[in-house]
């Protein structure tokens, strides 16, 4: 073999390898419309996704639908199998949730889509919103690398305008949650502006990053 074939092959041999080691095991809890379309757009980016739901056998449409990189599992199976783990739950849900994970989630990255709502949710949707959503994520989910993003999106926008230059607010604090977060934004096919979690309630129904906007549009809106 002559020695740029050599090259070539080599070369070849180490874009695959890292292809692999780029993709994520991803779960997803909460296997509905918004958690169900983020998956399969992150299946279809190349990535490997774990749907999870308390009834995992009512999944198996979903997981053909995604593609071949798609499975079901558990709740508790998602919170051991993924690199990262998406919520995508109704927010009343968090505090059995949170019972139901303790210890399970600690030092890995929790992407949540997860939004309280008062009338839907409850005590816990509105304690959530007095409080902050960011802070109630961190008491129900101790020892994670939170992100927050798609909280104002609607399913359907996100298959629709995947691939066409829309952004979305990812609020994150540390460099982990950050680098893991803007990743998963971008591998749905969207831009990630990222801000501070401190800010994440701006990125709630109703505020100011809700719909389907340009970068430009998303930072003037939100005074970057």
């Amino acid at each position: 073999m002559s020695r740029r074939l050599l090259l070539t092959f080599a070369s070849l041999v180490l874009c695959t390898s890292q292809a692999m080691a780029d993709t994520l095991k991803i779960s997803v809890i909460g296997a509905g419309n918004v958690g169900g379309t983020l998956g399969t757009l992150w299946v279809k980016a190349g990535h490997s996704v774990m749907f999870s739901s308390r009834h995992p056998e009512e999944l198996q449409d979903l997981v053909k639908a995604a593609g071949p990189n798609a499975r079901a599992g558990t709740v508790s199976d998602a919170a051991s199998w993924g690199d990262v783990i998406v919520l995508s739950v109704p927010y009343g849900a968090m505090p059995a949730l949170s019972e139901q994970l303790k210890g399970k989630l600690e030092g890995k990255v929790v992407f949540s889509t997860s939004n309280p709502f008062s009338a839907r949710d409850g005590d816990v949707g509105r304690q959530a919103l007095a409080q902050g959503v960011a802070l109630a994520d961190q008491q129900y989910l101790p020892g994670v690398h939170l992100v927050r993003a798609f909280n104002a999106i609607g399913y359907a926008s996100m298959k629709s305008q995947s691939g066409k230059g829309k952004a979305i607010a990812t609020f994150a604090d540390d460099a982990q949650a950050r680098d893991l977060g803007a990743r998963l934004v971008r591998d749905a096919g969207f831009i990630p502006v990222l801000l501070p979690l401190a800010r994440a309630g701006e990125g709630l129904p109703g505020g100011p990053a809700s719909g389907v906007l340009s970068e430009a549009e998303l930072k003037q809106r939100l005074g970057l």
